[in-house]
């Protein structure tokens, strides 16, 4: 059976270091952004400064891997109001799952910033073979989405563009083992980060500065 064409961004399921995983995502705060909107699976990276009580900004990464655009992890949930605010008589969308375009405003999101983290990724129309499961992949970013799948909109990241180039930013360490999955087009990979923000491992390379591939 063919594969769905129905990307969800990155999900966690897993990490590389043997423990238990807890799916535990820290907060991280959105600044003004009038470009972007962000959803559950999308991937942010640091941006400078934080909010009023310390919390670190974050912005959409772009899917490079200089120094300046590493990625910190996966947004996982999205707060939807914050704390010391009055909540009386207001309506909650407790099952939002993305940020629209926000100007002059500050969000919240939970982001697994594990560097040893293990998700699942759909890859573009690129016919995966068995040669290239184990490849590095490139991705491709949607600035702002608004499709709607399952009543709201998730990340559309895919996987595109497999190689052996060690700069690529993710490293395909399978095909997600379910049974409606298979090797081709819009397969699902098991995939790590090959560069990370909180990587402690010096690559080489001048212009990328950290790198947990083993």
């Amino acid at each position: 059976m063919a594969n769905l064409n129905a990307p969800r961004g990155l999900t966690p399921v897993g990490n590389m270091i043997a423990s238990d995983f807890v799916e535990q995502g820290n907060l991280y705060a959105i600044p003004t952004d009038a470009t972007n909107s962000y959803a559950i699976g999308d991937v942010v990276m640091a941006a400078t400064g934080t909010d009023a009580n310390g919390v670190k900004n974050c912005i959409k990464w772009t899917g490079n891997t200089t120094t300046s655009t590493m990625p910190i992890g996966i947004i996982v949930g999205i707060r939807v109001a914050d704390p010391g605010v009055s909540l009386v008589g207001n309506s909650l969308s407790l099952e939002k799952s993305y940020i629209p375009i926000n100007a002059g405003v500050t969000r919240y999101v939970y982001v697994i910033d594990d560097p040893s983290v293990l998700f699942v990724i759909q890859c573009d129309s690129t016919v995966l073979t068995t040669t290239t499961v184990g490849y590095n992949f490139a991705v491709t970013i949607t600035a702002n989405q608004t499709a709607l799948a399952n009543g709201a909109p998730f990340s559309s990241i895919v996987a595109t563009s497999p190689a052996t180039t060690g700069t690529l930013p993710l490293c395909c360490v399978g095909t997600y083992q379910t049974s409606d999955n298979t090797v081709g087009a819009y397969a699902r990979l098991l995939c790590r980060w090959n560069y990370h923000a909180y990587a402690p491992i010096a690559c080489g390379s001048g212009s990328v500065t950290n790198f947990t591939a083993v």
